[in-house]
């Protein structure tokens, strides 16, 4: 069996469809028939292979090419998902219930509603949604995510500038944690290293074992050292008193794993920036 891997929205993950003998190409808008009902997806990935009759679930077909008439129907919904949304914030309020909802999805053929929230703690939304069902005259569904998630499924900029790496191809959340940061001398006011999520920034993770490698050669901050003076720019910390050979004693203040260089402090509580193999073994 040929399987596609479709997009429907950023409210869901990949969907695989059995291609058939459909000529797909990636980036083609298909109406799919899923265990739901009728839904619209772009193509992801060209048919490949299934590997077994377990390698996916619940496996969806592509009906047809979308049309004109499906792009506006597209566009209708669009507008009837923001107009549900509103319906249901209004309602929580009603409902007076300790949660977010931030999105609003119907189904192709607008047999499901599905709304997405993030909570704290439990929810008891049994009245809440018999009061959207009267409202939608539909099967409504609430799925709660994660804040992470929720990141992903709005979409934005990171404080790099960059698409969210959640939207882009990061495809599962590591733990992150303070520490992460202090090994990698970065910022440790948790605004400043906190996704849109609220989150600490997954990108933190990448580089951290590198930083963890790198630093096995640095003596830590606040060690007592001995500098070799022959490795220290006497020109650039002229009046320092810097003696022309030997060994001065210093402390570590602070590093630059990435220069290779350590701040110390030597005599006078002057500070001075050397290559780490300025230090004596």
């Amino acid at each position: 069996m040929k399987v596609v891997s479709v997009k429907l929205d950023n409210f869901s993950g990949p969907v695989y469809c059995e291609a058939g003998d459909f000529p797909v190409h990636v980036g083609n808008v298909y109406i799919i028939n899923t265990e739901f009902g009728l839904d619209i997806g772009k193509i992801l990935r060209l048919p490949f292979e299934e590997k077994g009759h377990k390698a996916f679930k619940n496996v969806a077909e592509l009906v047809r090419l979308a049309n004109q008439d499906d792009f506006r129907k597209m566009e209708e919904l669009e507008k009837e998902n923001m107009n549900a949304l509103k319906v249901a914030r209004s309602k929580v309020e009603k409902h007076n219930l300790q949660m977010k909802i931030f999105g609003a999805r119907y189904m192709f053929d607008r047999k499901r509603l599905m709304f997405y929230f993030v909570a704290e703690n439990r929810i008891d939304f049994r009245n809440y949604v018999k009061d959207l069902a009267s409202v939608f005259k539909t099967r409504i569904e609430l799925r709660q995510v994660s804040e992470r998630d929720e990141a992903r499924m709005i979409g934005g900029l990171g404080v790099c500038g960059m698409e969210q790496c959640c939207i882009t191809f990061l495809k599962k959340y590591d733990n992150v944690s303070i520490k992460m940061a202090k090994d990698q001398n970065l910022s440790l006011n948790t605004v400043k290293i906190s996704g849109n999520c609220g989150k600490l920034l997954c990108c933190l993770d990448y580089e951290y074992e590198t930083y963890k490698e790198l630093k096995k050669n640095f003596p830590k901050e606040g060690t007592s050292i001995r500098l070799d003076v022959k490795q220290i720019n006497r020109e650039k910390y002229f009046g320092y008193n810097i003696p022309s050979e030997g060994e001065i004693p210093g402390k570590v203040k602070g590093l630059n794993v990435i220069k290779e260089t350590l701040f110390v402090e030597i005599e006078n509580d002057h500070i001075i920036e050397v290559n780490v193999s300025a230090v004596k073994k």
